[in-house]
C-alpha cells in the first residue's frame, strides 16, 4: 500500500516536472510559425505594455483630463503642411475652404514655408461649386468693384478670372447699402463664385496681402488650425444694419455705440484639435478704432472635454470705456478613434480561443488610439460569430473600436488561425522496449506510439517513465501542436530496459 502511494506521488511529480521541462525544451525549437508566433506575441506584449504602461485601466474620461493637464503643444492639427508652398516673396499664403466656408492665412516659417497660421475669417462661397478648386494668385484689387446682379462690393481683389476676394454685396455703392440678408449667410455657400467676407476681414487682405500673393481653393471637413470664426448676425428691423458692423468708417452708425465687441456668436470646437477663440471677433474704441489687441478672453474652454461652455470677451478703451460680451461654446467629439493591427494573422490555440481569453488573446495584437492617446482596450469591438462552434481552420475576425462619443473607426480584418485541438496519443504498437541508453529507447518509443495531429502537427514529443514494484513501467507520453495545444496520455505494464540505468 505504501509502494502504491509512493509510485503515485512519483507519478504526479513526473508528469509536472515533464510539461516544466518541456515548457523549457521547446521554446528552443522553432520550425513552425506555430512557436515563431509565441515568442513574437510575447515580445509583442512586452512593447505594448510599455507602450501603454499605466493607461490600459484609465477610463477615456479621466485619460482626457490628464491630457488637458498637460495641454500646450498636444492640441491635434489636421492640416497637411507637407504640401505648404515655399515663400514666393508674399508675406502671407491664404487657403480658402469651400466645404467649410473659412479663410485661413498663414505666415512664413524660419525654413521659408507657409505653415504658420495667423488669422481665420468666416467666408461665404458659390453656391453649388460655383467658386473652383485649385490654386491661383491674387492679381488686381479695387476699392468698390461692381459685380454680377448689379451690386458692388468693397475691397475687392482678383483670385482668378471673376472670382475675387470682396465684402459682402451692398445694393449701391454706399456703405450705409448692404445687402444685410446676405451678411447673416456667412459662413455658408451664398455667392455666385467669389468669396464673400466681412469689411474687416476683406480690407485686411486688401492691405496685407500684395498681388502675386497665392491663394488656394479646396474642400475640408477639417476647418483648418484657428477653426471657423462665427459671424455676426444682423436684427434687420435695426436701421443700422445696412452697415456691415465691423467697417472702421467713422460714419458707421454702429460706432456711435462707444467701445464695442463685433463679430462672433455660438461656436463649436471639436475635441482636442487646435482653435482660436479670438479670431474674427474684433475690439473697436468708441472712435471705432481697431483695439482688438487690447481685448482679453475669460473662462476658457476645456478642449479635451465635450461639453458647453461660456466665454467672456472684455475689452476697455484708452478713455477707459468698457465693454464686455459673453458667448456660448460648445466642445463636441466626432472625430473616430484610429485603430491599428500590428499583425494581420493571429494564432489561437484551445486556451486562447476559450471564451473567457478570446477577446484579450486579440486585443494583444491591437492598439487604439484617440488623437494621439491610447484609449483602453474596453472600446475594442470584434465579430467572433466566423469562430463560433469551430476546431480549426482559417477564419476572418471584423474588428473595430468606439470611443465614449460613439465614434466608430474604421473597420479591420484580422486572419485567424484556429487550432482547438490536441494531438492525440494512440496505443502503443508494443509493450517491451529496451536499449543501450534512454535516448535509444524514446526514439523506439517514438516510432511505436502513434501521435497525431489533426491541423498544425505534431511539433514536440516526450517521453518519461517510472519503474514500478513488479518490474513493469508507467509510461507518461506528452505531445505538443504547433500552436501549443497540448496533450498527455499514461500506459502502464510496459516493459522498459535500458542497460544504463542497471
Amino acid at each position: 500500500m505504501k509502494m502504491g502511494k509512493k509510485i503515485g506521488l512519483t507519478l504526479i511529480c513526473l508528469c509536472i516536472l515533464t510539461v516544466l521541462c518541456m515548457g523549457g525544451i521547446w521554446k528552443t525549437d522553432k520550425k513552425r510559425d506555430g512557436l515563431d508566433r509565441i515568442e513574437n506575441e510575447t515580445q509583442n506584449r512586452e512593447a505594448i505594455s510599455q507602450s501603454v504602461e499605466g493607461t490600459t485601466e484609465i477610463t477615456q474620461a479621466q485619460e482626457a483630463v490628464r491630457i488637458n493637464e498637460t495641454i500646450e503643444g498636444s492640441l491635434m492639427d489636421f492640416e497637411d503642411y507637407s504640401q505648404a508652398p515655399a515663400s514666393n516673396g508674399s508675406p502671407y499664403y491664404i487657403k480658402v475652404n469651400r466645404l467649410q466656408n473659412v479663410v485661413t492665412v498663414y505666415a512664413l516659417d524660419e525654413n521659408g514655408y507657409y505653415t504658420r497660421p495667423v488669422r481665420a475669417m468666416v467666408c461665404s462661397v458659390g453656391m453649388n461649386g460655383g467658386t473652383p478648386t485649385g490654386t491661383f494668385t491674387t492679381e488686381d484689387k479695387y476699392p468698390w468693384r461692381s459685380l454680377v446682379g448689379g451690386v458692388y462690393g468693397q475691397y475687392a481683389y482678383r483670385i482668378e478670372g471673376h472670382i475675387m476676394f470682396h465684402s459682402v454685396p451692398y445694393y449701391t455703392m454706399n456703405k450705409g447699402d448692404l445687402e444685410s440678408e446676405e451678411y447673416n449667410k456667412l459662413g455658408e455657400a451664398a455667392s455666385l463664385g467669389c468669396v464673400r467676407l466681412s469689411v474687416i476681414d476683406a480690407k485686411w487682405i486688401y492691405e496685407n496681402c500684395p498681388e502675386g500673393t497665392l491663394v488656394k481653393i479646396y474642400d475640408s471637413v477639417y476647418a483648418g488650425p484657428l477653426g471657423k470664426p462665427v459671424a455676426e448676425q444682423l436684427n434687420l428691423e435695426d436701421e443700422r444694419s445696412g452697415w456691415d458692423p465691423t467697417d472702421l468708417d467713422a460714419a458707421n452708425p454702429w460706432n456711435v455705440e462707444g467701445v464695442r465687441i463685433v463679430g462672433g456668436g455660438s461656436m463649436t470646437l471639436e475635441r482636442g484639435c487646435t482653435y482660436s477663440l479670438t479670431d474674427g471677433i474684433h475690439a473697436l474704441d468708441e472712435n471705432g478704432n481697431d483695439i482688438t489687441s487690447q481685448m482679453i478672453v475669460e473662462n476658457d474652454v476645456n478642449i479635451m472635454a465635450a461639453g458647453d461652455y461660456s466665454v467672456t470677451y472684455r475689452v476697455v478703451s484708452e478713455s477707459g470705456k468698457e465693454a464686455s460680451v459673453t458667448y456660448p461654446v460648445r466642445v463636441i467629439d466626432t472625430i473616430p478613434p484610429e485603430l491599428s493591427v500590428a499583425e494581420g494573422r493571429i494564432f489561437l490555440n484551445h486556451s486562447d480561443a476559450a471564451e473567457h481569453n478570446i477577446t484579450d488573446a486579440l486585443c494583444r495584437n491591437i492598439t487604439v488610439q484617440d488623437l494621439g492617446s491610447p484609449l483602453s482596450k474596453s472600446c475594442i469591438q470584434m465579430d467572433l460569430s466566423a469562430l463560433e462552434g469551430q476546431t480549426c481552420g482559417r477564419y476572418s475576425v471584423r474588428i473595430w473600436a468606439e470611443d465614449m462619443a460613439g465614434n466608430r473607426s474604421d473597420e479591420q480584418t484580422i486572419t485567424v488561425y484556429l487550432d482547438r485541438e490536441a494531438p492525440t496519443i494512440s496505443q502503443p504498437e508494443k509493450t517491451e522496449f529496451s536499449g543501450a541508453t534512454e535516448e535509444e529507447i524514446r526514439k523506439q518509443l517514438e516510432a511505436a506510439i502513434p501521435i497525431q495531429d489533426n491541423y498544425s502537427g505534431v511539433e514536440q514529443r516526450h517521453f518519461s517513465w517510472v519503474k514500478r514494484a513488479d518490474g513493469t513501467c508507467t509510461l507518461l507520453v506528452t505531445a505538443k501542436d504547433g500552436y501549443g495545444n497540448v496533450s498527455s496520455k499514461f500506459f502502464d505494464d510496459l516493459i522498459i530496459s535500458c542497460e544504463s540505468n542497471e
